[in-house]
């Protein structure tokens, strides 16, 4: 056997970037080249110190026993070591031989009898301290059975001793598809390598290296975790700061400030989505690195048990005892980063979208807003579909019938559905709304008694933020009328009250002047999409002449428009003189007296205003 440093396996490569580095040095943990999982078959027969510390590899895909209706396989393993596969015939255990304590047998099934028998003969042996030069592994063929059985010599403190291991079997013959003699002189070579090397593996020295090579991976593991926990750090900054972008966009949207642009909103919608794509990334790279610190202790641990002939044993019971939560965990882990990749693609799909659509700006901030609202939706329902499946494979990993329970689950939603008809109309007032763009996220919208700014949507339930900050969940199945205040265009609706001594021309021409002269000022020319129409005199009341005004403006911008105007036309009211209207009241006395007294009683006569 040809001397390896054990050092040279262990060092990852240096590589461009902390991510790529990283998913390297996993690789190159969990990939180690195991030496001597096969055994020489002519090893040296001196117990000699300077043999070359190995780590062995396992053969995941014979950990577990293969069934036939006739036969059973099984492996034979000595200090976790797979030597040869031996066969037994497929029977239940009788009752009989269920009765046996626990400790005494792992299973009453006749090859895990059988493989349990020679492995313990085998392990007395490699455990008895013999001298190797001594060891004689031999096949006779039994007279009565006419079946070669092996049988093995050894010397322990000068007291020679013989122990027989097996019989070679005519089922063993079968699965193996040769004579019973090759299939017997095979097995007594590998069986003779095994001991040796069993006996090679528990001499102090060897036992020394194989600590200096544990210390060397466990080093491994520690490095390889620090290279991984840099970028986590660095992502979750990340992550941070993206999550602190997406509140002050979303404060921006309820809040623009006079002047903005159509533009600058399309803008901050688009940015948005781009936030959510940029943070499903982080978070799948977080998630990744998090997967490999976890497979690279897990790895680690696994290679350290096999340095060790008398930890070796773990591996494959430690492999059957994690085999179905690893299964599980790798399902919810691979169901978790779909829903996370089926996020990103949408996203990135709606921005593609939204790049290679060239319309007016009204129309593509409306369409924004919908591109918005739809990707939402469509990866919670992507989200909720990928879940659903994975539940199905995860239930199908651990032997559950699926059909059944589909068929019955189909009968109990169908039974479900009948108490639970609230949350179905909700699903399909959501899918109408969101069909017919009724509104979407980023409007401001009236419903009932409450309105706000719409802040997240699904088929199920509407979230507003009114004025006052408070959070509104209403449940879609309760919205039948719906004021959408900032679909396409708005309008400011003015009524101003002129008083009746006042020229009602002259305050008509300055009305209307003054909102031609803010639509053609800047900011304000952006915000109002039309020339203003002065309507006239809409009513005559106690406060005067009404006249009103209307102006066509961007959506959500009403308010703002309606302040400005406000403010101008009370400046141009003071210069020109005009009074605004104010409720006033007559009252008028009229005395009872009579005429003579009259003459001397004046009608008295009071105004109020």
């Amino acid at each position: 056997m040809l001397p390896i440093d054990p050092f040279s396996r262990s060092l990852p490569r240096r590589s461009r970037g902390w991510f790529i580095a990283a998913i390297v040095a996993v690789l190159i943990v969990l990939t180690a080249p195991a030496h001597g999982q096969s055994p020489s078959p002519t090893p040296t027969p001196s117990p000699s110190p300077a043999v070359t510390p190995s780590v062995p590899a396992l053969d995941l895909n014979s950990l577990f026993s293969n069934r036939t209706n006739s036969t059973s396989r099984g492996i034979v393993r000595l200090d976790g070591r797979k030597l040869f596969t031996v066969a037994a015939p497929a029977q239940p255990a009788t009752p009989a031989q269920g009765s046996r304590p626990a400790q005494q047998t792992r299973s009453d099934d006749p090859i895990d009898l059988r493989i349990e028998a020679i492995e313990e003969r085998l392990q007395t042996i490699a455990e008895s301290n013999f001298a190797p030069d001594s060891l004689r592994v031999t096949s006779a063929v039994d007279r009565t059975s006419r079946l070669p059985v092996i049988s093995v010599r050894y010397r322990v403190n000068g007291d020679d001793r013989t122990q027989e291991i097996l019989t070679v079997t005519t089922l063993d013959t079968e699965i193996h598809a040769t004579d019973a003699d090759t299939l017997a002189s095979g097995w007594s070579d590998k069986i003779r390598s095994a001991l040796v090397q069993a006996r090679i593996e528990r001499q102090p020295s060897y036992l020394q290296r194989q600590v200096y090579l544990a210390a060397v991976i466990l080093l491994g593991i520690c490095l390889v975790s620090a290279l991984l926990m840099l970028p986590q750090r660095r992502l979750a900054i990340r992550r941070e700061a993206l999550l602190s972008q997406s509140r002050t966009e979303k404060q921006e949207l309820s809040t623009i400030a006079p002047g903005t642009e159509t533009e600058t909103r399309t803008a901050l919608l688009q940015e948005q989505l781009e936030n959510r794509e940029q943070r499903g990334i982080v978070e799948i790279q977080r998630r990744l690195l998090q997967f490999g610190q976890l497979a690279t202790w897990g790895g680690g641990g696994f290679l350290i048990l096999g340095l060790f002939p008398f930890s070796r044993r773990w591996q494959p019971i430690a492999v059957n005892l994690v085999q179905i939560p690893f299964k599980i965990l790798a399902i919810a882990f691979g169901t978790y980063l779909a829903i996370r990749f089926s996020g990103v693609l949408v996203d990135r799909l709606f921005l593609l979208l939204q790049d290679s659509t060239s319309i007016a700006p009204e129309a593509s901030q409306r369409l924004a807003l919908r591109f918005s609202t739809i990707s939402r939706v469509g990866k919670s329902i992507i989200a909720v579909m990928i879940l659903g499946l994975g539940i199905i494979i995860a239930l199908s990993v651990i032997n559950v019938q699926v059909g059944p329970l589909l068929a019955g689950a189909g009968i109990i939603g169908l039974a479900i559905s009948f108490a639970s008809q609230s949350l179905i109309k909700d699903i399909l007032n959501g899918f109408f709304i969101l069909l017919e763009d009724q509104y979407g996220v980023g409007d401001v919208i009236i419903v009932g008694d409450v309105s706000g700014f719409v802040e997240n949507m699904n088929l199920r339930i509407t979230q507003l933020r009114n004025e006052e900050g408070r959070l509104i969940t209403i449940p879609n199945s309760s919205i039948s009328i719906v004021q959408n205040l900032s679909k396409e265009w708005a309008r400011v609706d003015l009524r101003v009250d002129v008083a009746y001594s006042a020229d009602l021309d002259q305050a008509l021409a300055l009305i209307e002047q003054i909102a031609q002269d803010m639509s053609h000022d800047r900011p304000w020319n952006d915000l109002i999409l039309e020339p203003p129409l002065l309507l006239g005199v809409d009513e005559l009341d106690n406060a005067g002449a009404t006249v009103r005004l209307w102006i066509k403006t961007q959506p959500l911008k009403q308010w703002e428009v309606a302040r400005e105007y406000r403010r101008r036309l009370k400046v141009a009211f003071d210069k020109a003189g005009i009074p605004f209207g104010i409720p006033q009241q007559a009252l008028m006395l009229h005395s009872d007296m009579s005429d003579d007294d009259s003459k001397d009683s004046p009608v008295t006569r009071f105004q109020g205003k």
